[in-house]
């Protein structure tokens, strides 16, 4: 219930488009105007599809034929090489490609010479990546095991023009270790500059390390590896790169040379939340801001955290601006309900984002103050948004319905 103390915040809409899904099935991928979505349908007959949006004026421009697999909801993200759009279902080790510019189907890719190998070889994390010439994921390895391991497909491998046949395609494994337990990793891979980066998983959280790596795709070959001591190795979306620096957002916080793998700083969040204000980031957080030299993102605390983990109310955050340098705590927002691992937007020093429950709330991005709510605007908290030009692009959730609404305000 609105209790009038917050003040409140009147969005300027730009235009407001009526999903045909419940929701989204995967992170949106964004190129010029245009924005690429799995929505979730939920029908008898269908389970998703891949859509094309119109951001300038919120109308789709096309709608892929309809897929209906037995899997309901789960895809990865889209990515696009050349002008062709891929997307993986996990459920069985299938890449489905498209035509970017009509949603036609052009190809279905079985990762495997059998299923049971193409589900060995799905990705685990439900997060491709491309550098426009190969797509590289995070096997799920053998079921009752996590022996995930990087794999890379070369797009060029496929065959176009079957209309969607099945066709059988052999990832290769790019890191291998004699012990398969070293290869592990939770966290999405980013690729830039030609280099791709990942960091493993540890098994032996608190103890153990996970390990940073760093591959050169244009030679194929690891250029540095970092072991992380003590760091979980489990968020889903950890790393950011900013010209020359890494980060690393997980149980430790690190800024890293991304040239040669070097920490330049480390604040370690979860062992100093008992005196400090607690930074550990979501485990599902799907992406983190940087603006002016700070970094936004969402954490693992929900309201409740002081009762289920001991750390002081006062430290309980669930979002969280630190400074890029320093990698300390700046400000925070003290959550009134559930918790949440979307991401803020920050544009012209406001910092918005879309909650769960809690609403849609404006920040000033330097101070923390709270300048408006809009408690009208729910979402899962879990969604992917965009800034596009002076647009912020957001889903507001119906849960009468079960209807998605995909917003765009003017920030």
């Amino acid at each position: 219930k609105d209790d009038g103390k917050e003040p409140t915040y009147s969005p300027n809409y730009a235009w407001q488009l009526k999903l045909d899904g419940t929701q989204i099935g995967s992170q949106m991928y964004i190129q010029q105007q245009f924005l690429y979505l799995v929505e979730r349908i939920h029908r008898e007959d269908a389970d998703i599809q891949l859509v094309k949006i119109d951001m300038e004026t919120g109308r789709y421009v096309w709608k892929a034929d309809q897929i209906s697999d037995g899997e309901e909801w789960r895809s990865s993200n889209v990515v696009k090489a050349d002008n062709k759009l891929y997307f993986m279902r996990p459920n069985k080790g299938l890449i489905y490609c498209y035509a970017e510019n009509n949603g036609k189907l052009l190809a279905r890719i079985q990762i495997g010479t059998t299923e049971t190998e193409a589900i060995y070889n799905r990705c685990s994390l439900e997060t491709i990546v491309t550098d426009g010439t190969a797509l590289y994921w995070g096997s799920a390895g053998e079921p009752g095991s996590i022996s995930a391991h990087l794999l890379k497909l070369n797009v060029d491998a496929i065959d176009y023009t079957q209309n969607g046949a099945i066709q059988t395609r052999v990832p290769r494994s790019l890191y291998t270790k004699a012990d398969w337990r070293q290869c592990i990793f939770w966290s999405a891979p980013i690729i830039d500059d030609n280099m791709l980066y990942f960091n493993t998983y540890n098994r032996d959280y608190p103890d153990g390390y996970s390990t940073l790596v760093a591959i050169d795709l244009q030679s194929e070959t690891v250029k540095w590896e970092k072991q992380l001591y003590g760091v979980a190795g489990t968020t889903l979306n950890t790393l950011l790169v900013r010209d020359d620096i890494l980060y690393v957002i997980n149980s430790s916080l690190l800024r890293v040379n991304k040239h040669t793998g070097d920490i330049l700083t480390r604040y370690d969040s979860e062992e100093n939340s008992m005196e400090h204000p607690a930074t550990t980031p979501s485990p599902s957080l799907c992406g983190i801001w940087y603006d002016n030299g700070r970094l936004y993102y969402t954490t693992i605390c929900s309201s409740d955290a002081h009762s289920q983990t001991g750390i002081p109310e006062k430290f309980i955050y669930s979002l969280v601006c630190i400074d890029a340098k320093t990698l300390k705590f700046l400000w925070g927002f003290h959550p009134v309900s559930g918790t949440s691992s979307t991401y803020p937007v920050v544009k012209d020093g406001k910092a918005y984002i879309v909650t769960h429950i809690d609403g849609l709330r404006v920040f000033d991005a330097k101070t923390g103050k709270l300048l408006g709510v809009d408690k009208s605007i729910i979402a899962w908290g879990n969604e992917a948004n965009v800034l596009y030009k002076d647009y912020f692009i957001f889903f507001n959730k119906n849960f009468k319905t079960n209807r998605a609404t995909l917003c765009a305000i003017r920030v």
